[in-house]
């Protein structure tokens, strides 16, 4: 949420010295980041194969909903016999699939790489600050989204360009 970015190739080495597992959440850079708007497996130059678990959501550069969960099959069957959300969720709508298919394709055109950017935050503390701030903003036509309790700290308060 504030425009980080993680030494992805640093830790992909000490995950394979050391035997551990690695767990990535794309949720801000997928269809952002990279060449191809890949994330940040594809900004690092890092194999998507060298993370054990890729996460990501369609409601931010797919202007979508819902999200997905990569990894290998034994992961993947654990997540669907054992997560509540396989058992008690609906498959995606077909219009929701059809928006994250479009905005997929839109990425690999030269016009669509272009006009997609990562998430940019910026700190105004106060819920009530952001809220107004947000009000006026798009009010002229400047796409913001304000974010603040309980996503944030109480005093933590932020909008998102």
């Amino acid at each position: 949420m504030e425009g980080s970015i993680v030494p992805l190739a640093a830790l992909v080495a000490l995950k394979k010295r050391l035997g551990l597992q690695l767990y990535l959440d794309e949720a801000h850079s997928v269809g952002a980041m990279g060449a191809r708007g890949r994330g940040v497996t594809e900004h690092a130059r890092v194999p998507p194969a060298d993370v054990d678990v890729l996460m990501g959501t369609f409601t931010k550069s797919f202007g979508a909903a819902g999200g997905y969960i990569a990894g290998s099959r034994r992961l993947i069957a654990g997540v669907r016999a054992r997560g509540h959300a396989h058992t008690y969720a609906h498959a995606m709508a077909p219009p929701v699939a059809a928006q994250v298919l479009a905005a997929t394709r839109i990425l690999q055109t030269a016009e669509g790489r272009a006009r997609d950017s990562p998430v940019v935050p910026l700190l105004v503390y106060s819920f009530s600050k952001m809220a107004a701030t947000v009000e006026r903003l798009t009010a002229h036509g400047v796409a913001t989204v304000g974010v603040g309790f309980p996503a944030t700290p109480l005093d933590s308060a932020r909008i998102r360009y």
